[in-house]
């Protein structure tokens, strides 16, 4: 016989605003409930910023997450190699990645609003660090059929943000630019992953 599953207990997402913001996994939903939010006025003005972060980050339907994207991107770009031919080439192309990352022309007009945008990273960083660690495909070699240990999982996870956010950047003098984007994925690494600071020295000092 097949045990009934308890509902999970509802969640007021208003309450304690915006305490429960990011635990809305749905970009759609999100929006929604946050447009709710700002027309109870909980939060103004962060909210508004809110707002525009997230439709930068999911656009207006919410089906893609452009953070996500642009992550993909630049690994994939960083893994091509970079020649003395197409080096401008790539720099104009990793700074609209930049720009999809919020690190160009979306400058926070103030330090609240820049907390915001960090609290955004960070909510990137976990959702990447859960696919990551949550991905057959990612944590196998030999086409998904061979599983990596735990410990080379989290080094493989380290060595890919330090290459996004500090090597291929650093090779189209773009390094300094990433360095708030990189302390937010590194911190948020560190406290996610077990014994994720001793793996991070291996890699950064390797």
């Amino acid at each position: 016989m097949l045990l009934k599953k308890e509902k999970p207990a509802q969640i007021d997402y208003l309450e304690n605003w915006p305490e429960h913001y990011y635990e809305i996994e749905n970009a759609k939903e999100r929006k929604e409930i946050l447009a709710q939010a700002i027309s109870r006025e909980l939060d103004l003005p962060n909210d508004n910023y809110r707002m525009k972060l997230l439709e930068k980050r999911y656009g207006k339907d919410g089906k893609n997450d452009a953070f996500m994207k642009a992550w993909m991107m630049i690994k994939a770009s960083g893994a091509a190699g970079i020649s003395f031919f197409n080096k401008r080439h790539l720099q104009k192309e990793l700074k609209q990645y930049m720009r999809d990352l919020c690190l160009l022309e979306y400058a926070p007009e103030n330090e609240t609003e820049q907390t915001v945008l960090l609290t955004e990273w960070e909510n990137f960083a976990k959702v990447l660090l859960a696919s990551c660690t949550g991905s057959k495909t990612y944590c196998s070699t030999l086409f998904g059929i061979v599983p990596i240990k735990d410990a080379s999982v989290a080094r493989k996870i380290a060595e890919e943000i330090d290459f996004v956010t500090r090597t291929y950047p650093q090779k189209l003098e773009l390094a300094d630019e990433f360095a708030p984007f990189r302390e937010v994925m590194v911190n948020t690494y560190c406290n996610m992953i077990e014994n994720g600071s001793s793996y991070w020295y291996e890699v950064v000092n390797s």
